[in-house]
Order: structure tokens, then C-alpha cells, then sequence
């Protein structure tokens, strides 16, 4: 028991020392799943890393970096934020323009129809049958088999 004393206490002082007093702060250092869009998509990273001249090696350097300094990165995520509504405000007020003609062409093809609907005559519903045995006898007759012995 003593023994196990001693262990645990060792043990405990050692993860007390490795402790550093300054966290590290950084996005990099986290836990981090695997990435579903890099494992299921690793085309679409490639296609990117050829449009910028760029690779893998690259982007985990630039990924560490910025996760290193979150203040830069809060910075270009502020920008891409403004960039993004800018171009989200274009894309609705164009989208509200369009709906506005749509809906003036259909009330003016509601407008151009005419007002009184014309005159078709309607044919009269046919009769139902007198007699019910009149339809049973119209049907065609069964067949019968007969059976061979």
C-alpha cells in the first residue's frame, strides 16, 4: 500500500511540474476530429491547392500559424464576414427584383384574361340504368369448363 502511496504522489508532482503556468491558446494543440470534408472531399483540397498555387504542407503551416495568433485570423474572419454579406445583399436584392417582375407579368396575364367566363354548353349527365338486372344482363357470359374425367 505504502508502494502505491508513493507512485501516486510521484506521479501527481510530475503532472504538477510539466504544467506550464501559460496556456497555450491555440486552436492547433485541441483535440480535433478527423475532418469529413478533407477525408470525403480530398479532390475538392486539391482542386483549391491547384487554383492557389499552394499544397498541403502549405496550408498546415498557414493553419498553424493563424491558429497561433487568433487575433489575425478573428481579423480575416471579420473580413470574409463583410465580404460574404455584401455579396449575399447582392444576391437578394437581384433575387427581390426578379420576384417583382414575376409577380407584375402574372397579375398583368391575370388582368388580360377575360372577364365572364364563356358560354359552353354542358352536355346533361347520362341517365342511370331502370332496371339493375338490364346491367347484369348486358355483361358477357362466363365460360364454363368442364372438367375432363
Amino acid at each position: 500500500m505504502h508502494k502505491y502511496n508513493k507512485l501516486f504522489f510521484s506521479v501527481l508532482i510530475f503532472l504538477i511540474a510539466c504544467k506550464g503556468s501559460k496556456s497555450p491558446g491555440s486552436m492547433y494543440n485541441t483535440m480535433q476530429l478527423p475532418d469529413t470534408l478533407y477525408k470525403y472531399g480530398t479532390s475538392k483540397y486539391l482542386v483549391i491547392f491547384k487554383k492557389y498555387q499552394t499544397d498541403s504542407v502549405e496550408f498546415r503551416r498557414s493553419f498553424k500559424y493563424y491558429s497561433a495568433h487568433p487575433d489575425i485570423l478573428a481579423t480575416i474572419y471579420e473580413q470574409i464576414t463583410t465580404n460574404l454579406k455584401q455579396k449575399s445583399d447582392s444576391i437578394n436584392k437581384i433575387n427581390q427584383l426578379q420576384m417583382q417582375k414575376d409577380f407584375k407579368r402574372r397579375n398583368d396575364s391575370l388582368n388580360n384574361l377575360p372577364k365572364t367566363a364563356p358560354n359552353h354548353p354542358v352536355s346533361p349527365p347520362q341517365p342511370a340504368l331502370q332496371n339493375p338486372k338490364q346491367n347484369f344482363n348486358q355483361r358477357k357470359p362466363k365460360r364454363h369448363v368442364v372438367p375432363v374425367p
